[in-house]
């Protein structure tokens, strides 16, 4: 419930701020592709060598390690499809976590409360009793950046500076 003098302070004032936090991936796509296929080779190569001594149970072994080595990349790269979106609009802080599969969640906090805080190594929006982690994939610098982009935001929209 927000009191009459809070609705007057920030009448016509319009606080925009928006952070899109997301996984970070070393690799490109044609960089993944390179490596795989010099894993492939060199996995070709020494099945090759083996099947040659006589000892052909081997050379499955050495697909299956291909194999693996390519899901786990996948699977890697469709858990760096997440993200979270912190807006800072019209006096609502929201805060959107979308799930690699594309589920969205949704949270939102008034924004003159809010902060952002760190506490052992994760950073949080909290808001009265309401508490959110976001960033949990970020490192540490990371997530000290964007709560010092947060906090200075936060600060902006309580003292009614309007963004340019």
């Amino acid at each position: 419930m927000t009191t009459a003098s809070n609705d007057a302070r920030t009448e016509g004032v319009r606080a925009d701020f928006s952070v899109i936090l997301h996984p970070h991936r070393s690799l490109s796509p044609k960089a993944f592709l390179i490596l795989m296929l010099f894993i492939a080779g060199v996995s070709f190569v020494t099945g090759f060598v083996f099947l040659l001594m006589g000892a052909w149970p081997v050379v499955g072994f050495f697909g299956l390690d291909v194999l693996l080595i390519y899901l786990a990349f996948k699977y890697n790269y469709k858990a760096g499809r997440q993200c979270q979106i912190v807006d800072l609009t019209e006096g609502n802080l929201r805060v959107r976590h979308i799930t690699p599969d594309g589920k969205e969640t949704r949270q939102s906090f008034e924004a003159y409360w809010a902060r952002a805080e760190i506490e052992k190594e994760k950073l949080y929006i909290l808001c009265r009793q309401d508490r959110v982690e976001i960033g949990e994939f970020l490192i540490e610098d990371e997530k000290n950046a964007v709560k010092g982009e947060l906090d200075a935001a936060l600060y902006r929209y309580r003292n009614g500076a309007v963004f340019t």
